[in-house]
């Protein structure tokens, strides 16, 4: 397993402004007691993303944006979910899932069960599990 340390993320420095920063009511998975979470990019990690917890900069998950492993993936999220979050438009919102690497790029993974929901124009998120929709925990990203 490769470590990434002292990577210079885009928006690290403005990171305590609210438009990079996702409240996430609920907490995660395994992580109930963390709410907050930035989420930072760099040209190093694209098109992945780092969810980094605010108040602990030792849990974090690299993350992608769904749409781009399945275009439709978005539509696939029953409405209720995005609804629970003020969700009204196209426009308002993005679902992440986490990466898990392999040790080849034929082996990273994402989990497309468990995805992580964001209103972005309030910045709110919170992470369902999908039942009976086919996905999977590791579901291969090429």
């Amino acid at each position: 397993m490769k470590v990434v340390e002292n990577i210079d993320f885009v928006g690290e420095s403005e990171s305590r402004e609210q438009k990079t920063t996702i409240q996430f009511d609920e907490g995660l998975i395994g992580f109930s007691d963390v709410k907050s979470f930035n989420l930072l990019e760099n040209d190093y990690l694209a098109p992945f993303r780092l969810l980094r917890a605010v108040d602990n900069p030792d849990v974090g998950f690299l993350v992608l944006d769904a749409t781009t492993r399945i275009a439709d993936y978005c539509h696939l999220i029953p409405s209720r979910e995005w609804k629970s979050l003020g969700v009204t438009d196209n426009q308002d919102y993005l679902a992440f899932v986490t990466v898990v690497l392999g040790a080849t790029a034929e082996e990273n993974t994402g989990n497309f069960q468990a995805p992580l929901l964001i209103n972005h124009q309030k910045m709110t998120g919170k992470q369902i599990i999908l039942t009976d929709s086919g996905f999977s925990v590791r579901e291969p990203l090429l």
